[in-house]
């Protein structure tokens, strides 16, 4: 079993309450955007660089930070994936506003299909249950 530490922002609009989700290649199902943490990089930069490459959107993390003057941004969670071959994937995850309104560029090398979607429409979308679960808290307590 190998363990594999990851980072990612569950990215919504305060305006339209719209989330951005990734399509994930292996699984068929729209995830929200991340990957792994590189070698003397934090979370928070894993998870803001992840979401820039998959999707061309700037993002601020929400959060309170730890109270110490230079500490990092207390997580939203922390998930335990597996995937079919036992590896574990430890994913920080973070809640995230996007700074960019502009029309989404991505690189398609990165991503096939990105998408915004109201919590109505994760009903008709393929996604993890965990996608509705996180979305409806984020806008419970992070966007009134």
């Amino acid at each position: 079993m190998t363990r594999h530490f990851c980072a990612s922002v569950f990215v919504v609009d305060p305006t339209t309450k719209k989330i951005l989700l990734v399509k994930h290649p292996k699984f068929n199902k729209w995830v929200q955007p991340g990957g792994h943490i590189e070698d003397d990089e934090t979370p928070e930069e894993a998870a803001l660089r992840e979401t820039y490459e998959e999707t061309g959107v700037r993002v601020k993390l929400l959060g309170e930070r730890f109270p110490r003057e230079n500490d990092f941004i207390k997580p939203l969670g922390i998930q335990k994936n597996r995937n079919k071959l036992g590896d574990i994937h430890i994913d920080i995850i973070y809640a995230g506003l996007p700074l960019t309104k502009d029309e989404i560029e991505f690189d398609p090398g990165e991503s096939k299909e990105i998408g915004w979607f109201s919590r109505n429409e994760l009903e008709n979308i393929n996604v993890f249950p965990d996608i509705k679960i996180t979305m409806e808290y984020i806008l419970n307590n992070y966007i009134k």
